[in-house]
């Protein structure tokens, strides 16, 4: 039987409110070998009071510093653990029942498994912006991550031996865990994200919109980014059988304007016109003519591009694949740039999206949180501001991980908003203009 220690860490800095609601739960659960260590970081209401009379079990540790540095925090209480596997929760953070523990244990029976997240629900005082946050980027598929670095200590579980080798960061304010996870996943090891094993989250990863806890996080992010791999982005442009014009690809437009984007690698043409490739050239331009299989009529474009992907892109190892179709043949100017600089790696997305147009609609409620709508289900009164079509060909950046397995439909999706006046299509081609 499966039945390591664990040694479960719970952070606290004035946590009176929650501290009593998380600590019944973790002594409730149905998995019972374990210990737990609270650090304590200079709480000045009733935490400690709350622990003490309380939950005699539970092992404090005191970690008393002005500045609090999440890495060294967690790094204290390992230190003190006798656990093999290693649990921490923030001590806002309440289980959402009594087999929180077990779903995040069973997963280290796999040997390459080196940490598992859980998801995070949000709770019924939670602020709409931490609502959405937490239901966008905490799903309910269970993920394994190979290059994903997205990870959360809020709600999380690693091997005690791997710690050993890799501490948390004790030097940086926010994201230790997303960093620590990046320098790990490099030795081919995986990160399980685990839906099962949910916590109530009353915050979100924004943190009620506090500007200065983002900006923050961004520069910690752009200086560990210079350090390690760069992002590696290539593109995809389906081109089963390409529009010509006056003797010109229309495709010509897309493709040029994609040649001058530097953080784009790669643009890979799949199609099944053996002299596009005497007509458009480059150096990032890669020509792949489709197997026999991908060339059969009303085949779904998400099947293609994941095929072609495996088959043919996945061996030169990018972090994120563009797709754009010829089908726009002008975009707003920098559009591309534009998707690259606000891609967000707590999504597995970026989509632009229209107003007031009736394919692919979705609707964003009083709190800016988006819904999908049918075109069933979709009212004549409703077409408004409020209504946004989404427009995938125009240009969508997705994260390689997620592209493999499913192409451009992802679980998390940031949307972009893009003026429609700006983009012209192929009912539009009158005139065009290839310079």
């Amino acid at each position: 039987m499966f039945n390591p220690l664990v040694s479960i860490i719970v952070r606290t800095k004035n946590e009176d409110f929650w501290i009593g609601k998380c600590l019944n739960e973790i002594f409730n659960q149905q998995y019972k070998n374990f210990e737990v260590i609270l650090v304590d970081n200079n709480s000045k209401d009733k935490t400690l009071s709350i622990v003490k009379k309380n939950f005699s079990k539970v092992k404090i540790v005191n970690y008393k510093s002005k500045i609090f540095l999440p890495g060294k925090a967690l790094n204290l209480g390992i230190k003190k653990s006798k656990g093999h596997l290693i649990a921490m929760i923030s001590g806002h953070c309440i289980p959402k029942n009594n087999n929180w523990l077990n779903n995040l244990v069973k997963n280290f029976k796999n040997s390459n498994v080196i940490a598992c997240y859980g998801r995070q629900e949000p709770s019924d005082i939670s602020e709409p912006n931490d609502v959405r946050d937490l239901t966008y980027l905490f799903g309910l598929d269970k993920k394994i991550q190979t290059k994903d670095p997205f990870f959360h200590n809020a709600n999380s579980m690693i091997r005690k031996s791997t710690w050993k080798k890799n501490q948390f960061d004790e030097k940086i304010k926010h994201i230790e865990d997303r960093l620590w996870a990046s320098t790990v996943l490099k030795k081919g090891k995986k990160i399980i994200y685990e839906p099962e094993a949910s916590v109530i989250h009353f915050h979100g990863v924004g943190h009620h919109g506090n500007l200065k806890r983002v900006s923050t996080i961004s520069k910690i992010l752009k200086k560990t980014d210079s350090k390690n791999k760069k992002r590696l982005i290539v593109c995809i442009i389906p081109l089963n059988k390409p529009i010509k014009l006056n003797g010109k690809y229309l495709a010509e437009k897309t493709i040029n304007d994609l040649k001058k984007v530097k953080e784009i690698s790669k643009i890979f043409i799949s199609t099944t016109d053996k002299k596009l490739g005497d007509k458009i050239k480059g150096k990032k331009i890669i020509i792949l003519q489709r197997d026999k299989d991908l060339q059969k009529e009303f085949l779904g474009i998400e099947y293609v591009l994941s095929k072609t992907y495996s088959r043919h892109i996945k061996k030169f190892d990018p972090s994120h694949v563009l797709v754009a179709e010829e089908i726009y043949l002008n975009r707003p100017k920098n559009f591309f740039q534009n998707i690259i600089n606000n891609f967000d790696d707590n999504y597995e997305s970026i989509v632009p999206i229209f107003k007031n147009n009736s394919n692919n609609i979705w609707k964003k409620d009083d709190t800016g949180i988006m819904h999908p709508l049918f075109k069933t289900s979709l009212p004549s009164e409703f077409v408004d501001h409020k209504i946004f079509e989404e427009a995938k060909g125009l240009g969508t950046l997705v994260k390689a991980s997620t592209f493999e397995n499913s192409g451009r439909e992802s679980n998390s999706q940031k949307f972009i908003e893009i003026d429609k006046k700006n983009t012209i299509t192929t009912k539009e081609i009158i005139n065009i203009n290839f310079d």
